[in-house]
């Protein structure tokens, strides 16, 4: 190694250390002009971060994980490729659509959000931004292809408004999730504070993912966290009612596991999430492990904007019934497989339990 790289990653390991040393020191409270109080740990935690060196010493010793997504401008989706890309996509279909329940469409796209929150891989900030950017860029294409008046903006009940508002978030989570999102950065929260005309005051503050949560965990895990969320709210919701998700045992027998599939896809319908819909087994065994399980629906929220995330190559889709059902099979005790088709007007749903 060159002399000089080395003297730098030896000063870089200082700062860290530093860093460290100052979370391990212990809490000597003080009080600072406006009688706020404060350690003398977060004191030197902040002299070292407002001056830039625990960014510096992380991106000198990890410098593959220090690449993190740029913060989109206009330039990006206002490029000569980004209107060409939107131009190619299928058109959006006129058909008719259940409206969904306000309150289901909060959950599909709050869960999505928290989960992207919890991973810790990206400033919120950050990505509220690119959100704000993504669906600013794609609305005007989406509605002129359906029409005026086709698009309740902001109605989430609206399948053709759902179907593109949740297209938008998953594409930009896509952007987040793949382009070697970073372990450690800095982001924008609320305080305890507020300013003088009643507003949230936002400071930076450092935010560390856990080392254990890889890049290549972070699709798979986002999946299972909205599944998760999905199932435990309608859980809560229908629990007590003869709608409810039968409770499975561990390793359940085929035809079991196939009526708590039906009973979610029946939940699903209820709250406006297709038109219609079923499910059904092939290749049943004793144990489920080698089963196929087929779930069409007909008129799908997501048609089209899953068709166009499908297509594009993107690696999570705003599936949420198929989230919801691989958790649920995971909750059972088996692992499963799953490819999405879309045909015409419908979306089939393949899982395979292994």
């Amino acid at each position: 190694m060159e002399k000089p790289r080395l003297v730098s990653l030896v000063v870089t390991f200082l700062f860290l250390l530093m860093g460290c040393s100052a979370y391990s020191l212990p809490p000597i409270f003080q009080a600072d002009s406006h009688g706020n109080k404060f350690s003398s740990a977060d004191s030197a935690r902040r002299q070292i971060l407002s001056t830039g060196l625990a960014p510096l010493a992380w991106n000198t010793l990890f410098p593959s994980q220090a690449i993190a997504a740029e913060p989109i401008q206009s330039r990006d989706t206002d490029s000569l490729l980004a209107i060409v890309k939107r131009k190619l996509r299928p058109k959006p279909p006129k058909l008719l659509r259940r409206k969904l329940s306000q309150d289901f469409a909060v959950l599909l796209m709050r869960s999505s959000y928290n989960a992207l929150d919890e991973l810790d891989c990206v400033a919120m900030d950050q990505f509220q931004r690119d959100f704000f950017l993504i669906r600013s860029s794609e609305y005007q294409d989406y509605t002129n292809a359906l029409g005026d008046g086709m698009v309740q903006q902001g109605d989430l009940t609206d399948p053709y408004y759902f179907d593109f508002i949740s297209f938008a978030q998953y594409y930009t989570i896509n952007r987040e999730l793949t382009q070697y999102p970073p372990f450690v950065f800095q982001e924008m929260q609320p305080s305890a504070e507020q300013t003088d005309n009643g507003k949230s005051n936002f400071v930076p503050v450092v935010v560390r993912r856990d080392p254990s949560l890889t890049n290549e965990m972070l699709i798979p895990t986002h999946s299972s966290k909205v599944g998760s969320a999905i199932l435990d709210r309608l859980e809560e919701t229908f629990g007590d009612t003869e709608s409810r998700i039968p409770r499975l045992g561990i390793r359940p027998d085929p035809a079991s596991l196939l009526s708590a599939i039906q009973k979610l896809l029946n939940l699903f319908l209820i709250n406006g999430y297709a038109f219609k819909g079923d499910a059904v087994m092939s290749s049943p065994t004793a144990t489920a492990v080698g089963t196929n399980y087929h779930v069409t629906l007909q008129a799908p929220a997501i048609l089209w904007g899953g068709r166009v995330l499908q297509s594009e190559g993107q690696p999570l889709s705003n599936d949420f019934l198929l989230k919801a059902v691989a958790e649920l099979i995971g909750r059972s005790g088996y692992r499963c497989t799953s490819s999405t088709k879309f045909d015409g007007v419908s979306e089939e749903i393949t899982v395979t339990i292994i």
